[in-house]
């Protein structure tokens, strides 16, 4: 019986330590990701998605690539026309980028709205040490 008792240890600690084994290689996402700007379109804070990167930390990198969104895929806040915005990075980027997006094109813009009342998206990003990084946000101009 004693026997018996042993070897039922034996079988769980060895089942135990396999399982243990196998899920330190197995990760559903990593955490290897960079942080949030934050984008204040006049005194409304604009909510802002990850688009396209490439994010190292210590020895683990991640790339991703986004399409461009459509207005349905972010959610649109409403500013006032002519309003300034304003990109506040973690950290300040080596190169920063500022574009609106017209028919699926990024183009070079101001920071500032439209004043012609519609829905606008923009993208913004730069280049840091970690990596690069792009970031989408729309608004909604109303008269």
């Amino acid at each position: 019986m004693r026997r018996k008792t042993m070897w039922f240890w034996v079988i769980v600690l060895i089942l135990v330590g396999g399982i243990v084994y196998g899920l330190s290689f197995w990760q559903t996402s990593s955490g290897v990701k960079p942080p949030l700007p934050t984008v204040k379109v006049g005194s409304v804070t604009a909510e802002v998605k990850q688009s396209t990167y490439c994010w190292a930390n210590g020895d683990e990198a991640v790339c991703e690539d986004h399409a461009l969104p459509e207005p349905d895929d972010l959610q649109i806040v409403t500013v006032e026309p002519g309003a300034t915005i304003d990109v506040s990075f973690h950290e300040a980027p080596d190169n920063e980028t500022f574009h609106q997006i017209v028919d699926g094109e990024l183009i070079p813009a101001e920071r500032i709205v439209p004043s012609e009342s519609g829905v606008y998206l923009f993208e913004t990003g730069g280049d840091w040490a970690n990596g690069d990084s792009r970031y989408v946000f729309g608004v909604e101009v109303t008269e």
